[in-house]
């Protein structure tokens, strides 16, 4: 066990290292995950777990080679790049023509489209018998009620009819062809 004494103005303080964790931080995750929901998942490689080994990539000199290798590496560059050049602008042209949307998008906006309507007519249903309870409540108040004075209907319904006819062009004189006849609604 060792005991290290740190000064400090003056107070004095030991920091002891038990079973040498003192200087050493936890086992540091491989990888960390973040979920959409916001909670995070860290993931400790295992000693079953192989460590991918990683090929050291050298530049080439492509002025020292000879005709074959540098025929097969110029060949190999130009069919990387085409490739990444392809799986680009794939990207692009799903992206624009909407082919990248979800499959059955359709239905899981259909779904919740029918949900929402449901919630909206429990909430409806929920208003109007509320809505009774109180205008019971108020009818039974109503009759112990004098001071309420109940309106009288209106006997005669003011409501205007109000139609129009439509009349024909009359025949035009002769035939003009700038003129063109125009079309009667129907």
């Amino acid at each position: 066990m060792e005991t290290e004494k740190v000064t400090g103005g003056a107070a004095e303080f030991e920091s002891v290292d038990i079973m040498g964790f003192a200087g050493k931080q936890g086992k540091v995750p491989r990888r960390i995950i973040h979920f959409a929901s916001g909670e995070t998942m860290e993931e400790y490689s295992t000693d079953e777990e192989e460590e991918p080994v990683k090929k050291d990539v050298t530049p080439v000199d492509a002025s020292k080679l000879t005709w074959g290798p540098y025929f097969w590496f110029q060949m190999w560059r130009m069919a990387t790049s085409t490739l990444s050049v392809c799986d680009f602008m794939g990207e692009r042209l799903a992206s624009l023509f909407g082919i990248n949307a979800p499959k059955y998008q359709y239905a899981i906006d259909e779904y919740y489209r029918i949900k929402k309507e449901e919630e909206e007519e429990e909430e409806e249903n929920r208003l109007a018998e509320e809505a009774d309870r109180q205008f019971s409540m108020q009818q039974r108040s109503g009759q112990n009620n004098p001071a309420l004075v109940e309106q009288p209907e209106a006997s005669t319904a003011s409501f205007v009819n109000i139609s129009f006819e439509l009349q024909p062009e009359p025949p035009l004189s002769g035939p003009d062809s700038d003129r063109v006849p125009s079309p009667l609604p129907s």
